[in-house]
Parts: structure tokens; sequence; C-alpha cells
């Protein structure tokens, strides 16, 4: 069942930011193939609804952010630096899918 106090309205609302965010936000809209407001709106939803990470994961995630007493934008960046320090120690693209597996290769 729907819920009575979601919309679907939307607002116009207005952000003063540096030309150069703004630039960085076109051209990442355009390398996705989406207009600007659709990435934007994507990325802060985002933030909000974790990503869309199934409801088990968030619950972890949002008790764990709570007990450290972080706000989402810190805990973000702490789970990132936790994963910049797995990728230090196992190297990028360590759990990154293969596209095909070499028999013998020991992988």
């Amino acid at each position: 069942m729907a819920n009575p106090f979601e919309t679907t309205e939307r607002i116009m609302q207005t952000f003063r930011m540096p030309r150069d965010l703004v630039s960085f936000l076109k051209n990442e809209a355009t390398r996705e193939g989406r207009d600007l407001t659709p990435y934007v709106v994507r990325l802060l939803e985002g933030i909000r609804s974790w990503f869309g990470l199934p409801f088990a994961a968030t619950t972890l995630l949002e008790a764990d952010r709570k007990i450290m007493k972080l706000e989402h934008y810190e805990y973000l960046l702490h789970v990132l630096f936790l994963r910049s320090l797995e990728l230090r120690e196992k190297g990028p693209g360590f759990d990154a899918p293969r596209a095909e597996k070499t028999k013998g290769s020991g992988r």
C-alpha cells in the first residue's frame, strides 16, 4: 500500500554554489546521459535512502552511524576511508567481477 504522506509533488529550489561544482555536476550528468536535475536528485536521494541498499544493510549502517555519533556525510567519509585502507592492502579492483576466469591462473 502506498504511503499516504508520500507525494510526487516537485518544488523549485535554488542553491548558490561555486561555478566549478556546477561544471563538475553538469559534466558527470552528461557523461551518464542524464539531465542535470535528475542527476542531482539521484545523488541526494541516494544519500537520504542509503543508495537503495536492502533494508537489512541500511538498518545496520544506520545503527553503526548513530553509535559512532556521525552525521550522514561524515559516516560516508568514514566508510570510504575504510575502503581505501582495504584497497591499499589488496590493490584496486581486488573484488571486481572478472570477465572470464582463466583455468589454472590461481585466482
